[in-house]
């Protein structure tokens, strides 16, 4: 089994939490699911859109073209109708041009006194009665998700749930295949990565696509302490603050956000202070498509500071790596006490995704808590690393060059000595990171490399194309396997990912989106077939 539901409506109708629950009611019953989210940066109104893909084998996309589409609003159908392959369900508030499947679902909302939002509800009960599925496995779903408040979704699904069956046929029946699986967002998969990783302390300036993992972190876990500052240029002094005083901590934002902590990056690498940093790109430059994806920041992320120092850079390719990578970073930063970046984007963040989070710990380092006098927090090592003192230790933190015990200089002689002491670590890093730099599937004629979210589109058709995938997971330091060419798929519009395989002698053939929206398989296939 493979289907593609897309569900739609205005910015208000609850289209987002419907596409949850909806995969949330496949996946209680064994399948696997995944869920992308397109909507516009609006609080009322506009177009939103929920595509839920389930099927009896793991699904890492959406499909382009729909199996069912369910309605909320008549102008949101027309932009969707080209895509629409099987039935529409409709709420008979508008008359459906094509025909369709009507349920009132306005009718069954305001018969419950209940605002319009929980249309959302009686969307699912149709849905559930198209696919034949008992209405207890939907009950069971609401309950779970909102425990004694599921009341009133239960009321108004049933009633649409019974409506559906009154005046029409169901489609076809799903059964249950094995048991229920968690359904998890990329948001959720990074925040917990970072809490497996010791996370004690995470600042955020609100800024989509990156504002849900304040959220989650805030709802979830009242023993971490998570605070919205004024800025994102407060938000990432305050994670370095934090890890000043020993705390692990991680800020996170998206590129406009992270343009803004620029000189703080600079500051923890003279500094050696462990800084983690999750940026989630969207479209670009400036505000761009705010909610919309891209992988644009690849070049800027790559090189975001003024000055030589030593920097990881890493981007997860599924949300079980998001929680893995988000870990091995935080532990890394802590390692060689110096800036990390999680490099993701909107459609791995936003998106959800039947998935099992697991191998992600904390990787604990030795930081001093006492001294007898000023130690040297910067003593001249062999490795490049010195020993993490935090206060009550009397250790100096310096942004400015200094000596090993942190007093500025000037000193030719010390500048030299200092900044070779950093680059060092730099060779340690990527022999650290050289048995996880990339990821490969399949044995096939050509090599086709990609990173980020792109890989889940990819995956599915690379191998019945004959091709070999390689997936790059750490970009700086870059980690290759022996290629002489590539294509090269990502989402922007000059290829920066195939620019560095073109810097490493590489030749590549770029294939490239820039429209905001991720790619399908069905785009893949007709681009690489």
């Amino acid at each position: 089994m493979d289907i593609n539901i897309c569900i739609t409506g205005a910015a208000g109708d609850g289209v987002k939490e419907a596409g949850e629950l909806c995969a949330k009611l496949f996946s209680e019953l064994g399948y696997y699911a995944f869920v992308y989210q397109e909507y516009q940066s609006r609080i009322r109104g506009g177009h939103n859109a929920s595509i839920v893909r389930v099927s009896d084998k793991p699904v890492h996309s959406h499909r382009k073209y729909y199996d069912l589409l369910v309605c909320l609003e008549d102008y949101v159908y027309r932009i969707h109708e080209p895509y629409v392959r099987g039935d529409i369900i409709y709420d008979t508030k508008f008359s459906c041009e094509k025909g369709g499947i009507g349920i009132p679902m306005t009718e069954i909302v305001k018969e419950a006194n209940e605002p319009m939002i929980f249309r959302n509800a009686a969307s699912l009960g149709a849905i559930a009665a198209y696919y034949s599925i008992d209405f207890g496995v939907l009950e069971d779903v609401f309950v779970r998700t909102f425990g004694e408040k599921a009341k009133d979704d239960v009321v108004i699904s049933k009633a649409a749930y019974d409506h559906f069956l009154e005046h029409h046929q169901a489609k076809m029946s799903v059964e249950r295949v094995g048991e229920r699986r968690e359904v998890v967002a990329g948001s959720k998969a990074i925040a917990e990565g970072l809490i497996a990783a010791g996370l004690e302390y995470y600042y955020a300036y609100p800024m989509t696509p990156a504002s849900p993992i304040l959220h989650y972190i805030i709802k979830k876990r009242r023993d971490i302490i998570a605070y919205q500052p004024e800025s994102e240029i407060a938000a990432v002094n305050m994670a370095i603050g934090s890890a000043f005083a020993g705390k692990r901590s991680a800020t996170g934002t998206s590129g406009g956000g992270f343009a803004l902590m620029s000189e703080s990056i600079g500051m923890a690498g003279m500094a050696e202070v462990p800084l983690l940093i999750i940026e989630a790109q969207r479209v670009g430059p400036s505000t761009g498509m705010a909610t919309y994806h891209a992988q644009d920041d690849l070049n800027f992320v790559l090189y975001p500071s003024h000055g030589e120092f030593p920097l990881v850079v890493a981007s997860p390719y599924t949300i079980e790596d998001a929680y893995k990578l988000s870990a091995e970073l935080m532990n890394l930063a802590w390692k060689y006490q110096t800036p990390a970046i999680l490099l993701t984007d909107k459609h791995l963040v936003e998106s959800l995704q039947t998935a099992e989070l697991h191998g992600a710990e904390i990787e604990e380092t030795e930081i001093v808590r006492s001294s007898d006098g000023v130690m040297k927090r910067y003593e001249l090592t062999e490795s490049g690393v010195s020993r993490y003192a935090v206060p009550p230790a009397i250790a100096k933190f310096n942004s400015n060059e200094h000596t090993e015990y942190g007093i500025t200089t000037d000193s030719a002689e010390v500048r030299k000595a200092m900044h070779d002491k950093r680059v060092r670590k730099e060779k340690l890093i990527l022999e650290d990171v050289r048995g996880k730099g990339y990821v490969e599937y399949f044995k096939g004629k050509e090599a086709v490399v990609t990173w980020g979210s792109t890989f889940g589109a990819l995956y599915e058709v690379v191998e019945e194309l004959g091709y070999r995938l390689i997936v790059i997971r750490y970009l700086r330091p870059l980690v290759l396997p022996e290629l002489e060419k590539a294509k090269v798929v990502e989402c922007n519009r000059t290829g920066q990912l195939a620019g560095l395989l073109e810097s490493r002698g590489v030749r590549v053939e770029r294939v490239l989106k820039w429209d905001g929206r991720p790619f399908t398989p069905e785009e893949l296939r007709e681009v690489l077939g």
